[in-house]
Protein backbone atom coordinates (compact mmCIF):
# COMPACT_ATOMS: atom_id res chain seq x y z
CA UNK A 1 0.00 0.00 0.00
CA UNK A 2 3.03 2.06 0.10
CA UNK A 3 6.80 2.84 0.16
CA UNK A 4 6.66 4.22 3.64
CA UNK A 5 5.02 3.59 6.99
CA UNK A 6 3.17 6.99 6.32
CA UNK A 7 2.08 5.97 3.00
CA UNK A 8 -0.12 3.44 4.12
CA UNK A 9 -2.35 5.99 6.12
CA UNK A 10 -2.01 8.53 3.01
CA UNK A 11 -3.72 5.61 1.17
CA UNK A 12 -6.41 4.96 3.54
CA UNK A 13 -6.74 8.75 3.31
CA UNK A 14 -6.79 8.95 -0.45
CA UNK A 15 -9.23 5.87 -0.79
CA UNK A 16 -12.30 7.30 1.83
CA UNK A 17 -11.67 11.19 0.18
CA UNK A 18 -12.40 9.74 -3.11
CA UNK A 19 -15.43 7.38 -1.97
CA UNK A 20 -17.12 10.74 -0.52
CA UNK A 21 -20.72 11.42 -2.38
CA UNK A 22 -22.12 13.92 0.33
CA UNK A 23 -25.43 15.32 -0.95
CA UNK A 24 -25.61 12.70 -3.62
CA UNK A 25 -29.33 10.13 -3.37
CA UNK A 26 -27.81 6.98 -2.85
CA UNK A 27 -31.06 5.56 -4.25
CA UNK A 28 -30.00 7.24 -7.47
CA UNK A 29 -26.58 5.51 -8.11
CA UNK A 30 -26.00 1.76 -9.70
CA UNK A 31 -25.20 -1.11 -7.26
CA UNK A 32 -21.57 -1.13 -8.36
CA UNK A 33 -20.70 2.41 -7.37
CA UNK A 34 -22.88 2.56 -3.96
CA UNK A 35 -20.61 -0.10 -3.20
CA UNK A 36 -17.81 1.97 -3.51
CA UNK A 37 -19.19 5.36 -1.80
CA UNK A 38 -19.70 7.15 1.26
CA UNK A 39 -22.83 9.17 1.39
CA UNK A 40 -22.83 10.38 5.05
CA UNK A 41 -20.48 11.73 7.48
CA UNK A 42 -21.07 8.91 10.12
CA UNK A 43 -20.46 6.18 7.69
CA UNK A 44 -17.21 8.34 6.49
CA UNK A 45 -15.71 8.94 9.74
CA UNK A 46 -16.33 5.05 10.99
CA UNK A 47 -14.18 3.72 7.78
CA UNK A 48 -11.66 6.49 8.53
CA UNK A 49 -10.84 5.03 11.94
CA UNK A 50 -11.29 1.45 10.86
CA UNK A 51 -8.43 1.96 7.53
CA UNK A 52 -6.22 3.92 10.08
CA UNK A 53 -6.48 1.07 12.59
CA UNK A 54 -5.74 -1.40 10.43
CA UNK A 55 -2.74 0.47 9.29
CA UNK A 56 -1.21 1.34 12.65
CA UNK A 57 -1.90 -2.85 13.00
CA UNK A 58 -0.04 -3.71 10.04
CA UNK A 59 2.85 -1.58 10.20
CA UNK A 60 3.46 -2.55 13.79
CA UNK A 61 3.45 -6.37 12.78
CA UNK A 62 5.43 -5.95 9.95
CA UNK A 63 7.99 -2.98 11.34
CA UNK A 64 8.05 -1.06 8.49
CA UNK A 65 10.73 1.47 7.51
CA UNK A 66 10.99 1.77 3.88
CA UNK A 67 9.71 -1.69 2.56
CA UNK A 68 6.09 -1.81 -0.07
CA UNK A 69 3.80 -3.58 1.79
CA UNK A 70 0.76 -5.62 0.48
CA UNK A 71 -2.21 -7.09 2.36
CA UNK A 72 -3.24 -10.21 2.19
CA UNK A 73 -6.19 -12.45 3.10
CA UNK A 74 -4.05 -13.22 6.49
CA UNK A 75 -3.44 -9.90 7.24
CA UNK A 76 -6.81 -8.90 7.79
CA UNK A 77 -7.66 -12.50 9.15
CA UNK A 78 -5.21 -11.57 11.53
CA UNK A 79 -6.19 -8.02 12.21
CA UNK A 80 -9.93 -9.76 12.90
CA UNK A 81 -8.82 -11.87 15.08
CA UNK A 82 -6.92 -8.83 16.75
CA UNK A 83 -10.53 -7.39 17.64
CA UNK A 84 -11.90 -10.31 18.03
CA UNK A 85 -9.80 -10.79 21.53
CA UNK A 86 -10.87 -7.23 22.58
CA UNK A 87 -14.48 -8.13 22.03
CA UNK A 88 -13.44 -11.34 24.38
CA UNK A 89 -12.02 -9.26 26.75
CA UNK A 90 -14.85 -6.57 27.01
CA UNK A 91 -12.90 -4.00 25.56
CA UNK A 92 -15.10 -3.00 22.61
CA UNK A 93 -18.90 -4.83 21.76
CA UNK A 94 -20.24 -7.35 19.40
CA UNK A 95 -21.50 -3.84 17.52
CA UNK A 96 -18.32 -2.25 16.81
CA UNK A 97 -16.75 -6.02 16.27
CA UNK A 98 -18.96 -6.45 13.08
CA UNK A 99 -19.09 -2.65 11.87
CA UNK A 100 -14.98 -3.10 12.07
CA UNK A 101 -15.72 -5.83 9.58
CA UNK A 102 -18.04 -4.39 7.37
CA UNK A 103 -15.59 -1.49 7.03
CA UNK A 104 -12.95 -3.70 5.87
CA UNK A 105 -14.99 -5.03 3.37
CA UNK A 106 -15.89 -1.81 1.86
CA UNK A 107 -12.30 -0.66 1.96
CA UNK A 108 -11.53 -4.15 0.21
CA UNK A 109 -14.24 -2.91 -2.52
CA UNK A 110 -12.92 0.58 -2.58
CA UNK A 111 -9.21 -0.78 -3.53
CA UNK A 112 -10.49 -2.72 -5.98
CA UNK A 113 -12.40 -0.36 -7.44
CA UNK A 114 -9.39 2.11 -7.84
CA UNK A 115 -6.59 0.00 -7.81
CA UNK A 116 -7.11 -3.28 -9.19
CA UNK A 117 -8.47 -6.80 -8.24
CA UNK A 118 -7.12 -8.21 -4.21
CA UNK A 119 -9.56 -10.58 -2.22
CA UNK A 120 -8.91 -10.63 1.51
CA UNK A 121 -11.32 -13.17 2.36
CA UNK A 122 -14.01 -11.60 3.90
CA UNK A 123 -17.26 -13.46 3.62
CA UNK A 124 -20.42 -11.22 2.14
CA UNK A 125 -23.00 -12.64 4.73
CA UNK A 126 -22.54 -12.02 8.12
CA UNK A 127 -23.13 -15.79 8.70
CA UNK A 128 -20.02 -16.40 6.94
CA UNK A 129 -17.98 -13.74 8.93
CA UNK A 130 -19.48 -15.41 12.35
CA UNK A 131 -18.65 -19.06 11.14
CA UNK A 132 -15.02 -17.87 9.92
CA UNK A 133 -14.19 -15.92 13.06
CA UNK A 134 -17.07 -16.35 15.40
CA UNK A 135 -18.46 -13.25 15.36
CA UNK A 136 -21.10 -12.85 18.02
CA UNK A 137 -24.80 -11.42 17.12
CA UNK A 138 -25.86 -8.08 18.45
CA UNK A 139 -27.70 -8.44 21.91
CA UNK A 140 -29.22 -5.48 22.38
CA UNK A 141 -28.58 -3.90 25.84
CA UNK A 142 -25.55 -6.13 26.74
CA UNK A 143 -22.96 -5.00 23.68
CA UNK A 144 -23.75 -1.31 24.96
CA UNK A 145 -24.20 -1.12 28.59
CA UNK A 146 -25.88 1.89 29.77
CA UNK A 147 -23.65 2.67 32.85
CA UNK A 148 -25.59 3.56 35.24
CA UNK A 149 -28.62 5.69 36.03
CA UNK A 150 -28.94 9.32 34.85
CA UNK A 151 -27.97 12.00 37.22
CA UNK A 152 -30.30 13.77 39.33
CA UNK A 153 -30.67 17.27 38.65
CA UNK A 154 -28.15 18.19 41.71
CA UNK A 155 -25.63 15.96 40.62
CA UNK A 156 -25.19 16.98 36.96
CA UNK A 157 -25.02 20.95 38.36
CA UNK A 158 -21.97 19.92 40.58
CA UNK A 159 -20.39 18.08 38.09
CA UNK A 160 -21.08 21.25 35.53
CA UNK A 161 -19.81 23.85 38.17
CA UNK A 162 -16.67 21.77 38.84
CA UNK A 163 -15.89 21.35 35.46
CA UNK A 164 -15.93 25.10 34.77
CA UNK A 165 -13.78 25.97 37.76
CA UNK A 166 -11.42 23.41 36.48
CA UNK A 167 -11.57 23.68 32.91
CA UNK A 168 -13.30 26.56 31.85
CA UNK A 169 -16.63 28.05 30.47
CA UNK A 170 -16.46 25.97 27.06
CA UNK A 171 -16.14 22.60 28.21
CA UNK A 172 -19.15 23.28 31.05
CA UNK A 173 -21.22 24.77 28.24
CA UNK A 174 -20.60 21.87 26.61
CA UNK A 175 -22.10 19.92 29.65
CA UNK A 176 -25.14 22.59 29.68
CA UNK A 177 -25.82 22.14 25.98
CA UNK A 178 -26.19 18.33 26.79
CA UNK A 179 -28.63 18.85 29.28
CA UNK A 180 -30.70 20.86 28.08
CA UNK A 181 -30.75 19.02 24.52
CA UNK A 182 -30.12 15.98 25.15
CA UNK A 183 -27.30 15.61 22.37
CA UNK A 184 -25.12 13.06 21.66
CA UNK A 185 -21.22 13.58 22.62
CA UNK A 186 -20.30 13.90 18.86
CA UNK A 187 -22.60 17.10 18.71
CA UNK A 188 -20.09 18.44 20.84
CA UNK A 189 -16.65 17.06 19.60
CA UNK A 190 -17.24 17.16 15.91
CA UNK A 191 -15.32 19.75 13.87
CA UNK A 192 -17.61 19.14 11.13
CA UNK A 193 -21.04 19.22 9.50
CA UNK A 194 -22.37 17.32 13.19
CA UNK A 195 -21.00 19.83 15.67
CA UNK A 196 -23.19 21.90 17.05
CA UNK A 197 -23.71 25.85 15.32
CA UNK A 198 -25.36 29.08 16.48
CA UNK A 199 -27.62 29.40 13.12
CA UNK A 200 -29.32 25.98 14.00
CA UNK A 201 -30.58 27.62 17.64
CA UNK A 202 -34.00 28.85 17.16
CA UNK A 203 -34.14 30.90 20.24
CA UNK A 204 -37.56 32.12 19.15
CA UNK A 205 -39.22 28.93 18.47
CA UNK A 206 -36.63 27.24 21.58
CA UNK A 207 -35.40 24.47 19.11
CA UNK A 208 -31.84 23.16 18.29
CA UNK A 209 -31.54 21.32 15.07
CA UNK A 210 -28.65 18.49 15.26
CA UNK A 211 -27.57 15.94 12.87
CA UNK A 212 -26.74 12.90 14.59
CA UNK A 213 -26.32 9.10 13.89
CA UNK A 214 -27.29 7.89 10.45
CA UNK A 215 -27.12 11.48 9.10
CA UNK A 216 -30.24 12.04 10.66
CA UNK A 217 -31.49 15.32 11.10
CA UNK A 218 -33.20 15.94 14.31
CA UNK A 219 -34.54 19.15 15.49
CA UNK A 220 -35.86 19.21 19.36
CA UNK A 221 -37.32 21.27 21.52
CA UNK A 222 -34.35 22.33 24.30
CA UNK A 223 -35.09 22.32 28.11
CA UNK A 224 -36.85 26.45 28.86
CA UNK A 225 -34.43 26.47 31.76
CA UNK A 226 -31.57 27.30 29.75
CA UNK A 227 -33.16 29.64 27.14
CA UNK A 228 -30.53 32.17 28.78
CA UNK A 229 -27.80 29.84 28.09
CA UNK A 230 -28.69 29.35 24.79
CA UNK A 231 -29.13 33.16 24.24
CA UNK A 232 -25.73 33.45 25.30
CA UNK A 233 -23.87 30.79 23.05
CA UNK A 234 -25.69 32.21 20.03
CA UNK A 235 -24.64 36.34 21.03
CA UNK A 236 -21.13 34.59 21.70
CA UNK A 237 -21.11 32.97 18.74
CA UNK A 238 -22.01 36.04 16.27
CA UNK A 239 -19.69 38.40 18.28
CA UNK A 240 -17.16 36.44 17.52
CA UNK A 241 -18.21 35.94 13.86
CA UNK A 242 -18.21 31.98 14.66
CA UNK A 243 -19.97 30.20 11.94
CA UNK A 244 -18.76 26.56 12.42
CA UNK A 245 -18.82 24.51 15.53
CA UNK A 246 -19.38 25.99 18.68
CA UNK A 247 -17.32 23.91 20.88
CA UNK A 248 -14.28 23.99 18.66
CA UNK A 249 -11.20 23.80 20.77
CA UNK A 250 -12.02 21.35 23.79
CA UNK A 251 -9.33 19.57 25.15
CA UNK A 252 -6.60 22.53 24.18
CA UNK A 253 -7.25 25.14 26.33
CA UNK A 254 -9.47 26.86 28.31
CA UNK A 255 -11.16 28.97 25.61
CA UNK A 256 -11.67 28.66 21.87
CA UNK A 257 -10.31 31.99 21.42
CA UNK A 258 -7.28 31.25 19.26
CA UNK A 259 -8.16 27.62 18.26
CA UNK A 260 -7.42 26.64 14.46
CA UNK A 261 -11.19 26.52 12.94
CA UNK A 262 -11.51 23.39 11.17
CA UNK A 263 -11.51 24.86 7.61
CA UNK A 264 -7.25 24.99 8.42
CA UNK A 265 -7.23 21.34 9.37
CA UNK A 266 -7.16 18.22 7.46
CA UNK A 267 -9.49 15.28 7.60
CA UNK A 268 -7.12 13.47 9.73
CA UNK A 269 -6.37 16.24 11.90
CA UNK A 270 -9.92 17.00 12.37
CA UNK A 271 -10.80 13.47 13.39
CA UNK A 272 -7.73 13.42 15.80
CA UNK A 273 -8.97 16.44 17.06
CA UNK A 274 -12.19 15.12 17.51
CA UNK A 275 -10.88 12.17 19.15
CA UNK A 276 -9.19 14.43 22.05
CA UNK A 277 -12.21 16.78 22.95
CA UNK A 278 -14.14 13.37 23.64
CA UNK A 279 -11.22 12.01 25.73
CA UNK A 280 -11.14 15.81 27.57
CA UNK A 281 -14.66 16.25 28.61
CA UNK A 282 -14.89 12.10 29.52
CA UNK A 283 -12.16 13.14 32.00
CA UNK A 284 -13.16 16.17 32.90
CA UNK A 285 -16.62 14.82 34.33
CA UNK A 286 -15.22 11.82 35.48
CA UNK A 287 -12.75 14.14 37.47
CA UNK A 288 -15.34 16.50 38.43
CA UNK A 289 -17.47 13.79 39.90
CA UNK A 290 -14.83 12.01 41.73
CA UNK A 291 -13.68 15.52 43.35
CA UNK A 292 -17.40 15.87 44.26
CA UNK A 293 -17.47 12.79 45.90
CA UNK A 294 -19.70 10.34 43.81
CA UNK A 295 -19.09 7.58 41.17
CA UNK A 296 -20.08 9.52 37.98
CA UNK A 297 -21.93 8.19 34.67
CA UNK A 298 -20.00 9.88 31.89
CA UNK A 299 -21.70 12.49 29.38
CA UNK A 300 -24.16 9.89 28.88
CA UNK A 301 -25.71 10.70 32.32
CA UNK A 302 -26.64 14.30 31.08
CA UNK A 303 -28.22 12.45 28.26
CA UNK A 304 -30.48 10.32 30.64
CA UNK A 305 -31.29 13.15 33.02
CA UNK A 306 -32.69 14.80 29.52
CA UNK A 307 -34.12 11.76 28.78
CA UNK A 308 -35.69 11.49 32.95
CA UNK A 309 -37.17 15.09 32.61
CA UNK A 310 -38.54 14.89 29.14
CA UNK A 311 -40.78 11.86 29.85
CA UNK A 312 -41.99 13.11 33.30
CA UNK A 313 -43.33 15.87 31.31
CA UNK A 314 -44.72 14.39 28.06
CA UNK A 315 -46.14 11.57 30.71
CA UNK A 316 -48.21 14.68 33.12
CA UNK A 317 -49.22 16.13 29.53
CA UNK A 318 -51.14 12.56 28.10
CA UNK A 319 -52.37 11.94 31.68
CA UNK A 320 -53.84 15.83 31.57
CA UNK A 321 -55.10 15.38 28.43
CA UNK A 322 -56.84 11.77 28.80
CA UNK A 323 -58.53 13.01 32.00
CA UNK A 324 -59.60 15.95 30.62
CA UNK A 325 -60.70 13.74 27.93
CA UNK A 326 -59.36 15.86 24.35
CA UNK A 327 -58.71 12.89 22.16
CA UNK A 328 -57.90 15.27 19.29
CA UNK A 329 -54.58 17.02 21.40
CA UNK A 330 -53.84 13.20 22.61
CA UNK A 331 -53.96 12.25 19.21
CA UNK A 332 -52.29 15.64 17.64
CA UNK A 333 -49.83 15.91 20.27
CA UNK A 334 -48.67 12.55 20.16
CA UNK A 335 -48.83 11.44 16.99
CA UNK A 336 -51.47 8.20 17.34
CA UNK A 337 -54.37 7.99 15.44
CA UNK A 338 -57.96 9.05 16.40
CA UNK A 339 -59.35 5.64 17.15
CA UNK A 340 -56.20 4.86 19.39
CA UNK A 341 -57.16 8.51 20.98
CA UNK A 342 -60.09 7.84 21.77
CA UNK A 343 -59.77 4.28 23.16
CA UNK A 344 -57.13 5.31 25.77
CA UNK A 345 -59.42 8.32 26.92
CA UNK A 346 -62.29 5.99 26.70
CA UNK A 347 -60.43 3.03 28.65
CA UNK A 348 -59.44 5.12 31.36
CA UNK A 349 -63.00 6.66 31.61
CA UNK A 350 -64.32 3.22 32.09
CA UNK A 351 -61.80 1.70 34.37
CA UNK A 352 -62.74 3.04 37.37
CA UNK A 353 -61.73 1.13 39.96
CA UNK A 354 -60.79 -2.32 38.26
CA UNK A 355 -57.27 -2.19 38.85
CA UNK A 356 -56.14 -4.12 35.65
CA UNK A 357 -57.72 -1.91 33.15
CA UNK A 358 -56.32 0.98 34.83
CA UNK A 359 -52.82 -0.58 34.26
CA UNK A 360 -53.54 -1.50 31.03
CA UNK A 361 -54.25 2.58 30.27
CA UNK A 362 -51.51 3.69 31.87
CA UNK A 363 -48.61 1.46 29.77
CA UNK A 364 -50.68 3.31 26.69
CA UNK A 365 -50.04 6.43 28.24
CA UNK A 366 -46.91 5.90 29.07
CA UNK A 367 -45.88 4.16 25.88
CA UNK A 368 -47.08 7.21 23.85
CA UNK A 369 -44.94 9.63 25.82
CA UNK A 370 -42.20 7.13 25.67
CA UNK A 371 -42.43 7.02 22.03
CA UNK A 372 -42.78 11.22 21.43
CA UNK A 373 -39.64 10.94 23.60
CA UNK A 374 -37.53 8.64 21.62
CA UNK A 375 -37.75 11.07 18.58
CA UNK A 376 -36.32 13.75 20.84
CA UNK A 377 -33.20 11.54 21.20
CA UNK A 378 -32.82 10.71 17.70
CA UNK A 379 -34.20 6.47 17.97
CA UNK A 380 -37.31 6.45 17.22
CA UNK A 381 -37.82 3.26 18.72
CA UNK A 382 -40.29 2.83 21.66
CA UNK A 383 -38.04 -0.10 23.54
CA UNK A 384 -34.72 1.95 23.80
CA UNK A 385 -36.37 4.31 25.86
CA UNK A 386 -36.24 2.12 29.05
CA UNK A 387 -32.65 2.35 28.69
CA UNK A 388 -32.77 5.44 29.82
CA UNK A 389 -35.96 5.88 31.72
CA UNK A 390 -36.56 2.41 32.96
CA UNK A 391 -40.03 1.16 33.39
CA UNK A 392 -41.82 1.26 36.97
CA UNK A 393 -40.74 -2.74 37.64
CA UNK A 394 -37.15 -2.54 36.08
Amino acid sequence: MGRRTKTIYTQVKSLVQRARRYGTSKRDDPPELRRVSIYQHNTYDKIWSVGMSFARWIADKKGLRTQMVKITSSDVDGYVRYRKELYDKGEITASTLQADVSALKKIEAMVNHRYGRVDWGIPVERGGRRDKWGIPRKERGKNAPQRGPAYTARQAERIVREVEARCGRLAADALRFCRATGCRLESLVDLGEKGVRASRINIKEGTVTLLEKGGKWRTVKYDPAYQNFMERIVEDARAKGLDGPIFTGLGREKSAAGAPGADKLTAEQMWEEKKKAARYLHRAVKEAAEKEGFTGRGLHGFRKEFAVKRHAEYLREVQSLVQRKDWRGLSERFDMSEQRARDIVKGWTKAGKDAGERRRVSRAMDNAARLRLSKDLGHNRLDVTFAYVPGKNK
